[in-house]
């Protein structure tokens, strides 16, 4: 990057459009190595593994989805690739939304992926529910798949679990200073969504969230997706039937059937 940091991008092959996915907070991008090779066929498929996570560098500060975004441009321009296609999981919602308003150019199109939350009632959530820094997969049936993407290592050479914590944390607070506003994003777009009242064990924990935290989960979720509708009338939204928030790794067939047929849809292919 500019700043001299290293980032690890991951080019699974492919040609003709680039098609570049984005992981959520603690995630990089090796979380979707069990779907990227099913668009190769039609797509350059790319991974930016974001500052402070996996195997790139961190920095001490400045983790806002302007500085983010243009760390992704930079890979762009870095590998030759004029615009593409973005896809991104959860608070890679910031980024993508970030491109879309401010990179037109470069944005063929935005795939996002239960990335739709409507942040201002992230207090209130967070207020009511269980275990939300750690709310990200169902623990004992995905774990060793979970866990086998983060590619920071311990001393022993074991995989830890999470990215740097610094990072997380401004992550987070950029997060819900930038809010959510998809007014003025030209690229066509597609949002996929869980469904909440499907989940069960949402959150990392031994509790099952309570009435509160559901009420709270489908606010953030449903007021969301409305937001998104509301100032991006021209986008698509799809839903997952017993999904999760997880949704490439719990179901990850249904989601590349949607992606590929709204792709195809949209650009040929």
């Amino acid at each position: 990057m500019d700043d001299k940091i290293n980032l690890e991008v991951i080019d699974w092959g492919g040609e003709n459009k680039a098609l570049v996915f984005l992981a959520g907070l603690s995630l990089n991008a090796h979380t979707f190595e069990h779907i990227a090779h099913e668009f190769t066929d039609s797509y350059r498929v790319l991974g930016i593994t974001r500052a402070g996570h996996g195997n790139s560098d961190t920095r001490e500060k400045n983790f806002s989805f302007q500085r983010l975004s243009k760390d992704i441009i930079n890979v762009l321009d870095s590998m030759n690739i004029n615009s593409a296609i973005f896809v991104g999981h959860s608070v890679a919602g910031g980024e993508l939304t970030y491109l879309g308003k401010h990179f037109p150019e470069r944005v063929k199109g935005l795939i996002y992926i239960d990335a739709l939350q409507a942040l201002k009632y992230m207090d209130s959530h967070l207020a009511v529910c269980p275990d939300i820094a750690s709310a990200s997969i169902e623990m004992f049936e995905h774990s060793e798949h979970f866990y086998r993407t983060q590619r920071i290592k311990n001393a022993d050479g074991s995989f830890m679990p999470f990215a740097d914590l610094n990072a997380l944390g401004q992550i987070a607070v950029e997060e819900q200073k930038e809010g959510r506003n998809y007014s003025g994003i030209l690229a066509p777009a597609l949002a996929i969504n869980h469904i909440p009242e499907q989940t069960d064990n949402f959150f990392l924990g031994v509790q099952t969230p309570n009435q509160q935290c559901r009420e709270e989960v489908n606010k953030l979720t449903y007021l969301g997706i409305a937001d998104f509708i509301k100032n991006k009338p021209n986008a698509d939204v799809a839903a997952i039937q017993g999904s999760q928030h997880m949704i490439h790794k719990v179901t990850p067939e249904k989601l590349v059937v949607i992606m590929k047929s709204w792709l195809s849809r949209v650009f040929g292919n």
